[in-house]
């Protein structure tokens, strides 16, 4: 530990950029940020062992990496990054602003379900085939999914029940132990769910039903809805009104839930803009952003990125909006809009164009000489 701390104190600067730290097999342990990094690291050696996690993580660290950046900006991106590709076992108390906002995420697997998770959960899951969100409170989350659960016949069971779709219950005979499962599902039982787990629905019966709840997160289907007004209208012709109620209760459900959508889908749809950010030692950068994600950056010494960077701004098929509120990069997306909501986008030089942020960059460069 000794060499690692002469190492940082010979060859770091005090400038932005990210480091990583490396386990015996080479393995990420951590990935961090920091507009001084020379500071930030020595810190790590002054800490208190054992009662500090990052004393502990630095007893397992066998080499440091560290990468200079020309800014706050540059560094922040590139540790959102790191942190997607490697997933470090150390960076589960990093994932801010993750832990702020809740999501619905689709797993993987033969009977999907529909999941609410905190977005630091799914963004380190490798379960997760999609992301939709993000969504500021979970408990509205949670009661229409159920809604949505009930209309479409999907499974909301624990992960831990094992399925066992008609495809493969075919090849089990009627008192196999797969298909005698006790007490069997009530939600099956009360034909609120296809019956995944007791081989009653087959694997493309129940993604197509998994792909209606799709179509439903990303308002291109209203179905459920429609279903619930046409039974609340039925309801009511009856007299049944606690039973009318009880509908309606569920309407509001999914049209609160559509509501959060829209909002996402708002952000999703903002117009593509180039950021311009002054950078250490005459590194300044241009930053396409597009959707809510920085989709391409460019250095403004190096001419050949700059023509790349408004090549990919006229190209128009990247610049499509994504499906709706699927998102693939929560991360990226949730670091853009604080950024540009904080104060440290409260003086950005954005325009519309890569030609518009070059000249806003040299404006303010003259005007920081005068």
């Amino acid at each position: 530990m000794a060499q690692l701390r002469e190492l940082v104190r010979n060859t770091t600067r005090n400038e932005p950029g990210v480091y990583l730290m490396r386990g015996a097999h080479g393995e990420v342990l951590y990935v961090g940020k920091s507009t001084q990094v020379r500071t930030r690291l020595l810190s790590y050696f002054r800490l208190p062992w054992p009662e500090h996690r990052h004393a502990r993580m630095l007893r397992e660290t066998t080499s440091i990496e560290w990468e200079p950046l020309p800014s706050e900006f540059a560094a922040l991106l590139r540790e959102v990054r790191l942190i997607r590709a490697h997933l470090p076992r150390y960076n589960v108390r990093s994932a801010r602003p993750l832990d702020k906002w809740w999501v619905i995420t689709i797993a993987k697997g033969l009977a999907p379900r529909l999941r609410v998770q905190r977005a630091s959960a799914a963004a380190r899951s490798r379960e997760v085939a999609q992301i939709i969100g993000p969504f500021a409170s979970r408990r509205p989350l949670v009661e229409a999914l159920r809604v949505l659960n009930d209309a479409l016949g999907l499974r909301d069971c624990s992960d831990r029940v094992p399925m066992h779709l008609a495809d493969v219950a075919e090849l089990f005979e009627a008192t196999h132990p797969a298909m005698q499962r006790t007490p069997r599902c009530h939600r099956y039982e009360t034909r609120r769910c296809l019956g995944p787990c007791v081989g009653a629905t087959s694997e493309y019966t129940y993604r197509t039903q998994l792909s209606r709840a799709r179509a439903v997160l990303e308002g291109r289907d209203d179905s459920p809805q429609q279903h619930l007004v046409k039974e609340m209208a039925a309801a009511s012709a009856a007299l049944s009104y606690e039973r009318a109620g009880w509908l309606r209760d569920r309407l509001t459900a999914l049209q609160d839930l559509e509501t959060q959508l829209g909002r996402v889908r708002e952000a999703l749809e903002r117009p593509s803009f180039v950021y311009a950010v002054p950078g250490r030692d005459g590194d300044d950068r241009l930053y396409l952003i597009r959707h809510g994600r920085v989709v391409a950056e460019g250095r403004c010494a190096e001419p050949a990125s700059i023509t790349l960077l408004q090549e990919l701004e006229t190209n128009t098929s990247s610049a499509q909006t994504p499906s709706a509120a699927m998102v693939d990069h929560l991360d990226e997306l949730l670091l853009v809009e604080s950024w540009f909501r904080g104060r440290n986008g409260s003086d950005a030089i954005v325009a519309n164009t890569v030609v518009g942020a070059l000249e806003g960059l040299a404006s303010d460069v003259r005007l920081r000489r005068m």
